[in-house]
């Protein structure tokens, strides 16, 4: 409990500071985490940075297959590598770049191993995510910004870049959100192949739902699905609640057959 956790740390810290550097200094001889939590407390920020690169190169490099079982293994070696990467201390701008390295070799890291579990899948979806918002949300220079995210999923083989759009507004203004918008409209009206051009549209409706822009998040729907299953009326309905239109969202319900 919190209270039992509060009490261990007031007697770890009455043990003073030589002795708790010992302590450690003994565990990371015996446990490779440990080692690397050591090596990374002890680190400057450029050699952090400098482990992040090298780390991430050498998982690049592997050649070996991971079982479905040892897939926890792997997604614990990526958190700690991403660990690295926070404890670097980076400028926001350059915290960004090396996030987006890391969604780079995406491909690389799944074809490693068998994510049936989804473990690795989560590092992505949830770690390497939140760093890149807690780098972007600092970050001046949102046109930038909208440029990365947009190059990144012009490759989203695995479905996991796409979550950058999820969380836009959380590192984005409306201002640059819309730009956003705009420039995946033209993506998407552009694209040849129809499997990417969806993945454009996916991505306004994301930020249309974000935005609480419940007419662009219909007509981006309406162009995904033309013929509008029952559960995409039951989405646009829920935009439409969300934003305090009860009305048009109660006619969107409407649309749905009784059975």
């Amino acid at each position: 409990t919190m209270n039992q956790n509060r009490e261990k740390r007031d007697r770890l810290i009455e043990l003073g500071a030589s002795r708790l550097a010992d302590t450690l200094l003994e565990l990371a001889n015996h446990h490779e985490d440990a080692e690397r939590l050591v090596k990374r407390l002890t680190a400057t920020p450029n050699e952090n940075i400098k482990h992040f690169k090298t780390r991430l190169s050498g998982i690049k490099r592997r050649r070996r297959f991971l079982r479905r079982g040892q897939s926890f293994g792997f997604a614990k070696e990526l958190r700690s590598l991403l660990q690295d990467l926070q404890a670097g201390d980076n400028p926001p701008k350059q915290g960004v770049e090396l996030v987006a390295t890391f969604h780079e070799a995406d491909r690389t890291i799944f074809e490693q191993c068998d994510d049936s579990y989804g473990n690795v899948g989560d590092i992505f979806r949830f770690d390497a995510r939140d760093l890149f918002v807690s780098y972007a949300s600092r970050c001046d220079d949102k046109n930038w910004l909208v440029d990365l995210v947009l190059k990144l999923n012009q490759d989203d083989g695995y479905g996991i870049r796409d979550t950058l759009f999820t969380c836009a507004s959380e590192y984005l203004p409306e201002t640059a959100m819309r730009k956003m918008i705009d420039r995946l409209w033209e993506l998407s009206q552009q694209e040849p192949d129809e499997y990417q051009a969806r993945h454009w549209m996916h991505g306004i409706v994301s930020l249309a739902r974000q935005l609480k822009d419940a007419p662009l998040f219909e007509s981006a729907q309406r162009a995904i699905f033309p013929k509008l299953p029952n559960a995409i009326c039951l989405d646009i309905a829920k935009v439409y609640f969300e934003t305090g239109d009860a009305k048009t969202a109660l006619g969107w319900l409407e649309k749905i057959p009784a059975k």
